[in-house]
């Protein structure tokens, strides 16, 4: 995936669309496909570089150092520990980078009839 540029006109509506289609994607994941349906679909999602963990981490990074930049000097504790959560929460979810290595393991996981009951 190209890696977007400012030139690309962000919009909050872009942000909601992407808010969207995260939503619509567990609402088809509730339906119960078939893993071989989902993993194409999966395979983006957790990509080691550009899923979604990875790139909502770093806006996360991004909004802590505008935060750090913005805030007079010295900081207030609020102002601290805004950053520090920013932080932490990017932290959490660049850990789940590893969820690329899951695909693998589904990739081998024997498939149940769409619609069958999970045990």
């Amino acid at each position: 995936m190209p890696e977007p540029t400012l030139d690309d006109g962000l919009t909050p509506e872009h942000i909601r669309q992407a808010a969207h289609t995260l939503a619509q994607l567990t609402a088809y994941l509730r339906t119960g496909p078939s893993l071989p349906e989902v993993l194409p679909l999966l395979t983006p999602l957790v990509d080691e570089d550009d899923g979604v963990p990875v790139r909502l981490a770093d806006a996360l990074r991004a909004v802590s150092r505008l935060l750090a930049q913005g805030a007079h000097v010295p900081w207030s504790d609020e102002v601290r520990g805004l950053i520090s959560e920013y932080l932490e929460a990017a932290t959490i979810l660049q850990e789940l980078h590893v969820l690329h290595w899951t695909l693998r393991h589904l990739e081998r996981t024997p498939n149940r009839a769409p619609g069958t009951p999970c045990p």
